[in-house]
């Protein structure tokens, strides 16, 4: 006899939610209150204020001394100092008040209560990065007077300093974005503050050193051969006497006939820096000085300029990478000195037609190359795309970080 159960099936368990954690987006009423919190909570300490006292005077110090050893008349220098000591500055305190803020929260137990509010990550997110940027922009203000002073006799107009200014703002705010992604993934603040330097000091200083250390890399192998005296096989009197020629231009004493010659080959390396100048672009400083005024060496004084300046120069020096080596440098040199010292003889002392014709058009061509690198278009797109990268990556690490619940915590965090 088979027995048949009635009784319902049990109804499968509902299946559980994924966790998506809270809403990432920032509002502006919620940034807005995040900001106000944290200026209100990262009032200077008596270390801090003592720390930011010695800034400002080092800042007003320098300030002072520009303003009392440059010459009168129109001059951009000064004002040049002024930017960059504006930017390093800024790329100094604003990720070292960054780079504490979130895991700083952390370790005391304030962070939690925030995330549990309605205040999302991306208000928590752009909230700190303002305060801190904020903080870092009242410091700079210092230098208020002295740019005013120096824009003055600097040949600039308004228009170009305001991009400048902006620009440099906008790479402080860059760095407070790093400083602050670093807070949110090291647990300690010592080694937040650490990286966060040590990657703003990769694109001040590491910038370069690439540039410098890449240069093998693109190097093309070109054959120098020159054709000279040999003074250990030329007799004493010839030796003096080709001494008085080079000196006077007097061939009374030099034999000609009597000069041993010998010639030289050997190779070197001709770096294409056109192909690696991106790693020059790509320094904070340089994108500045590529954001500044173009100003031709030519016609500076009828366009109402002062004379070419340290951006001036940082321009066409990068201008130069960019353009790379020259035809002629490519070609090698192939210089003989004793037939030089034959046909000067033969002209009385005097060089050759063919001899100043060379060193003439030798002159124009690198008279020409200096005004166009000096002139070359700007290029601050590079610069300011690898700024813009890691703002955005930053912001996008930290928002990811401060989202709740957490999937995984690293050793020794607290959470509340």
């Amino acid at each position: 006899m088979t027995l048949l159960d009635d009784s319902p099936a049990a109804a499968p368990a509902p299946s559980r939610p994924a966790i998506k954690g809270n809403p990432w987006r920032p509002t502006l009423r919620g940034t807005a209150l995040v900001t106000r919190i944290e200026l209100a909570r990262r009032r200077p300490s008596a270390k801090g204020w003592v720390f930011y006292s010695l800034v400002v005077a080092a800042i007003v110090g320098i300030g002072v001394l520009l303003a009392v050893v440059t010459p009168e008349g129109k001059t951009s220098i000064p004002m040049e100092l002024v930017l960059v000591l504006v930017l390093g500055a800024g790329m100094l305190i604003a990720p070292s008040l960054a780079a504490t803020s979130i895991n700083g929260d952390s370790s005391e137990g304030v962070l939690a209560p925030l995330q549990m509010t309605r205040l999302t990550a991306g208000d928590l997110a752009i909230g700190k990065l303002l305060a801190s940027w904020f903080i870092a922009f009242a410091v700079l203000l210092t230098m208020t007077p002295f740019l005013v002073y120096a824009f003055v006799r600097s040949g600039w107009h308004w228009d170009e300093l305001l991009i400048v200014i902006g620009v440099i703002l906008f790479a402080v705010l860059t760095a407070t974005a790093i400083g602050l992604a670093w807070s949110a993934i090291a647990a300690r603040a010592v080694a937040s503050v650490s990286l966060a330097h040590l990657t703003t000091g990769f694109l001040l200083l590491g910038t370069l050193l690439g540039f410098a250390f890449a240069q093998p890399l693109v190097s093309e192998t070109v054959v120098n051969t020159q054709r000279y005296i040999d003074w250990e096989r030329l007799p004493a009197d010839q030796q003096q006497a080709v001494d008085d020629f080079w000196m006077t231009g007097d061939a009374s004493e030099l034999d000609v006939d009597a000069l041993v010659c010998r010639e030289d080959t050997w190779e070197y390396g001709v770096a294409h820096t056109d192909q690696i100048a991106w790693l020059l672009l790509a320094n904070p400083v340089v994108m500045i000085g590529e954001v500044s005024p173009i100003v031709n060496p030519e016609t500076w004084e009828d366009d109402g300029r002062a004379a070419p300046g340290l951006f001036a120069e940082m321009h066409r020096n990068v201008s130069e990478a960019r353009m790379g080596p020259s035809p002629s440098q490519l070609e090698g040199d192939a210089w003989d000195e004793c037939a030089d010292i034959a046909a000067q003889v033969a002209n009385d002392g005097r060089p050759s037609a063919e001899q100043e014709a060379e060193w003439q058009a030798e002159q124009e061509e690198w008279e020409a190359r200096y005004e166009e690198a000096a002139t070359y278009d700007r290029a601050p797109w590079i610069g300011l795309g690898v700024q813009g990268f890691l703002l955005l990556g930053s912001i996008w690490i930290v928002i990811r970080r401060l989202r709740v619940p957490y999937k995984k915590l690293s050793t020794g965090s607290r959470v509340a």
